[in-house]
């Protein structure tokens, strides 16, 4: 009984060494392909030139991008966990929405050129979100965000901490849920010992993320009731990192939101379906506010 037990524990150690081996792999060559410079490179072949920045933050610097005439209405967009602020690629290159407004997006801390040390939690996560608010608006000016995944809580944290700063809220499969958001077996493997050293920093840095945002989300729950900015939300049934029931959970507490539940919808939204936010956002900053989709 006791070799049997014993084998089992090496085969399953095993497997999960072998999991995070492929993984690894995979995540290596998605960084070597999707870099900075390969997504600039690639965006310039299409005539399309965002302007970098940097942006100051204590000791550190936030890096962003936009695109389009700062005088236009601004829309900040927040990537997941993890991510660079060039997940919103296909948004930057948008023609119709280059006309009409400028879009930002950032490199939220421990990720790509920003130099802010990962942050565990939301509230921190909100205070960066607002430097870039702060930096690019003039004063009393109201940006619509758009937060996808992660990006969603960091968004929910931004409305509960700066609501004064924003229009309409964009949440695009976000992670909302404290339910949905609980710490996973391999959030606690690669919280401590070897497997954090070999992991990527990125995951690691997304780890941290993860371990802290149940409780950050249950903390919020308290508050939801002060939102009262219009949102969108929009989810799929195919989701497999974010349950789509979390769009439920979410309407409990907020009614003012226009949102769809779509059966074919995956979670990578703002590299499968682009044009779904580009909708968002112009429904957003329509005339007589935010329309159906």
């Amino acid at each position: 009984m006791r070799r049997r037990i014993i084998k089992l524990l090496c085969i399953s150690g095993f497997a999960i060494l072998l999991l995070f081996t492929i993984g690894f792999i995979i995540f290596q060559k998605f960084r070597h392909e999707f870099d900075n410079q390969n997504v600039m490179l690639k965006l310039h072949a299409q005539n399309i030139f965002p302007q970098s920045e940097m942006i100051p933050y204590g000791n550190y610097q936030i890096h962003s991008n936009y695109i389009g005439d700062l005088s236009k209405p601004k829309v900040l967009l927040i990537h997941g966990s993890p991510g660079y602020w060039f997940d919103f690629k296909y948004i930057f290159a948008d023609k119709t929405l280059q006309k009409e407004y400028c879009i930002i997006s950032y490199d939220r801390p421990g990720y790509g050129k920003t130099t802010v040390p990962a942050k565990a939690r939301l509230r921190d996560q909100a205070k960066v979100a607002a430097t870039v608010l702060n930096h690019y608006g003039e004063l009393n000016e109201k940006f619509t965000i758009v937060g996808h995944s992660y990006g969603g809580a960091v968004l929910e944290q931004t409305i509960l901490d700066f609501q004064t700063k924003i229009s309409h809220a964009i949440y695009l499969a976000p992670c909302l849920s404290p339910k949905f958001q609980k710490a996973k077996w391999y959030n606690l493997m690669i919280s401590g010992g070897i497997t954090n050293k070999i992991v990527p920093f990125e995951l690691q840095n997304s780890n941290i993320e993860m371990m802290a945002l149940e409780e950050d989300l249950g903390t919020n729950e308290e508050r939801l009731h002060e939102i009262t900015i219009p949102t969108s939300y929009i989810q799929g049934k195919k989701d497999v990192l974010v349950p789509y029931q979390t769009q439920a959970y979410y309407l409990k507490f907020h009614k003012n939101v226009d949102h769809i539940l779509l059966e074919d919808l995956n979670h990578f939204i703002p590299w499968s379906n682009p044009e779904l936010i580009v909708q968002a956002i112009k429904n957003a900053n329509s005339i007589n506010g935010y329309s159906k989709f």
